[in-house]
Formats: structure tokens, C-alpha cells, sequence
């Protein structure tokens, strides 16, 4: 969001009616991440901001699931637009939205949940299953509600798609000894292992799983693991982990859009790291969003903006943003042409290559080299 705003204001500002503004970032760290933080204290630093700073746009988070659902209650009482562009990844979201349009219409989406990332994750099963035979899946999560949710979802989507779950485990948060799992994983017969652990100590079942040589193709979400110094930090252990990598525009090689190879190379030289995960495409396209539709409004006018938003059709860094009008979820989907598109890695060779969806993919998936 920061790299968003300088370049807006180093290009004048935003045009509202005939004067070009600059736009100013009010910062605040709500802790909603944070263990024992109450969503009522979370909620108070939110109108702090709205009272304190005259705040009339919010975006970013807050990110947990549960405070974010809170929070929408605040957009209608001081009339104020909420866009959430990070965290959030419960469906609940939009169907809070949607369940009363007119009273949130100042609840705005522009970034995905887990619905969408399943549905990929689900192709790309699918296309696995028809490349190479394969039908057999081990399904592994933390003992986190987003976590068995996916869990859920994956099991559903695989097995309409013919594949067989031949077990199953949610493990405690925090684990950090994966062996007997994947000793169980390999008498399984699976041939892949499905992943969702949002956790630090995550990173410890991949490098088992290579150390222990386990014939099943390692793919899902493990937390710290998009990240692009993982290789040096594990000495190439994930090599061949399928990493659910958040919304598409921020992995190299990429050119989701003309705007997707400039934002890779601004970010890189404004932060000295390439950009990675959730929250830093819709980050980054949230103010754009902003500038577009206060220019064509033409105002500052809150009621007038929530209008201008819910009409939005820009073409961003991940690909085309526009918002269901019942419940204003921006819409994902697999053409960046038509809809935002998520993206999905394959470590190969000590690069993060993007492996789906096929009309963003700079590669193609490959089997561990032990499974050959």
C-alpha cells in the first residue's frame, strides 16, 4: 500500500473534480493477529482511527476471519468504506454481505478466500490425475477451523474428481515431529499428500518429508514456505512442494497483465525482496481502486463512492477487478482476462515457478525426483 501511494502521489495525486490531491496513509496496527487480543479491543482501535484521524476509507484488514465479520458492523454505524485486501478468508464474508446489501454497501472485497484457492487447488488434482494416473490422497492439517474447512473442501472437490482419501490426520498447532505421520503416509500408498498448516513449525514436515524420501507429491498451503529465501534456508529441502502462493502477481517470470512484470520490479527495488502472499497484490490494487473510483465520482462523498466502487472494472496486477453486486466478493477465477486469478508454485531448482492455472503458468508441475 505504501508503494502504491508513492507512486500516485509522485504522479500528482488522485483528481478530484478539478484538483489533484495527494492520498496519505493513516497506519494503525489493530493486533487482531495476536494471541489474547480481544475483538472488542481491535474494534476500538478501529473507530479510534475513524474518530480520532476523520478516516472515510479503510482498507487492509483487520485480517482474522472472526474480528474481520465484526468489523463490517462498523462501515453502516459511522459511514465509512471498509475494503478488506488482506486475511479474511472465510466465505463468511460475502455471505454476511450479501445477506443485507443495502445495510453493508460500504463492504467492499477486494482479495480471495478459501473457496477460490480450493477450487485451483482442485484443477490442478484434477489435471495431475489425468497426466499421471494417479488417485490415491493423504489429506494432513493443523487443528485450525480455516485449516479443516480446507480440508473439507479438498476432499469433496477430489473425490467427484475419482480420487480416494486413503487418510486423513489434523494435527496440533505447533507440531514440530512429523515422522509417524508420514510413516503412515507412505504405508498409505497415497501418491499425493494434501497440506494445509499455516504454522512456522510447518516447514519441519517438508523437510521430513524429503529427508524420508516419501513417495507421495507434496502439495497445498505450508505457511512460511512461498517465501523466496526458503531454499537457502533449507538447503533445497523444498524442492518439489506445490505451494498455494495467494493472489497471482507476485512470482517472477510472471505476466498476468502489462502492469505484473512493473510491480514485481518496483516492489523488488523499493523493499529489497521480491513481493510474496495474500495481502500484497490486493494491497498494492486497493489504492488504485480508491483512485479510480473517487476520479470517475468525481467526489469524496462516501454514498457516491460506495456507488462508484461497487461499479469498479480495472484491470489490475493479478488480472480483472470487478465485484459481485450481491455481496461485493471480488470476483476470482482462472483468465485474468475476465477475473483476478490466484496462483499455485512449484519449487524447481531453486526458483518459485508458477505451475497453475495453466494461462498464467511459467512452468509445468514435475514429480519428485524420487518418484520418477
Amino acid at each position: 500500500m505504501i508503494l502504491a501511494m508513492e507512486e500516485i502521489n509522485a504522479a500528482g495525486g488522485i483528481k478530484v473534480g478539478g484538483e489533484k490531491r495527494p492520498i496519505k496513509l493513516e497506519i494503525v496496527d489493530t493486533r487482531d493477529q495476536e494471541p489474547g487480543v480481544p475483538t472488542s479491543e481491535v474494534l476500538l482501535s478501529i473507530e479510534k482511527l475513524i474518530l480520532d484521524k476523520k478516516a472515510k476509507i479503510l482498507a487492509g484488514g483487520p485480517v482474522m476471519s472472526e474480528v474481520c465479520l465484526a468489523a463490517m458492523d462498523l462501515y453502516p454505524r459511522y459511514k465509512v468504506i471498509g475494503l478488506i485486501s488482506a486475511g479474511c478468508w472465510t466465505p463468511g464474508w460475502h455471505k454476511k454481505c450479501g445477506s443485507d446489501i443495502q445495510k453493508y454497501k460500504y463492504a467492499f472485497k477486494p482479495s480471495g478466500n478459501v473457496i477460490y484457492w480450493i477450487k485451483d487447488i482442485v484443477g490442478l488434482l484434477k489435471n495431475i490425475k489425468e497426466r499421471h494416473g494417479f488417485n490415491k490422497m493423504y489429506i494432513t492439517v493443523a487443528e485450525a477451523a480455516h485449516a479443516k474447512a480446507a480440508a473439507k473442501a479438498v476432499k469433496k472437490g477430489a473425490t467427484a474428481n475419482g480420487w480416494t482419501v486413503v487418510g486423513e490426520e489434523v494435527h496440533p498447532l505447533a507440531t514440530t515431529d512429523f515422522s509417524m505421520m508420514l510413516r503412515e503416509v507412505k504405508k498409505s500408498g497415497a501418491q499425493v499428500l494434501f497440506i494445509w498448516d499455516h504454522t512456522p513449525e510447518s516447514l519441519n514436515m517438508i523437510k521430513q518429508w524429503h529427508d524420508y524420501k516419501i513417495p507421495a507429491a507434496a502439495i497445498g498451503f505450508v505457511g512460511p514456505t512461498e517465501d523466496p529465501v526458503m531454499w537457502q534456508q533449507t538447503k533445497g529441502k523444498v524442492a518439489y512442494l506445490v505451494e498455494w502462493a495467494g493472489e497471482g502477481g507476485t512470482l517472477p517470470d510472471q505476466e498476468i497483465t502489462s502492469l505484473t512484470k512493473s510491480y514485481f520490479n518496483a516492489y523488488k527495488k523499493r523493499w529489497n525482496v521480491e513481493p510474496r502472499g495474500t495481502g500484497n497484490v490486493p494491497g498494492y490494487s486497493v489504492l488504485y481502486i480508491v483512485k479510480d473510483a473517487i476520479e470517475r465520482a468525481g467526489t469524496l462523498d462516501v454514498d457516491a463512492l460506495a456507488t462508484a466502487i461497487e461499479q469498479t472494472d480495472l484491470m489490475t496486477i493479478g488480472g480483472r477487478l470487478r465485484f459481485d453486486k450481491s455481496n461485493h466478493q471480488a470476483i476470482y477465477g482462472d483468465d485474468p482476462k475476465e477475473t483476478l486469478v490466484g496462483q499455485q508454485l512449484q519449487w524447481q531448482d531453486g526458483k518459485r515457478v508458477t505451475i497453475w492455472p495453466p494461462k498464467i503458468a511459467t512452468g509445468e508441475f514435475k514429480l519428485p525426483s524420487w518418484m520418477k
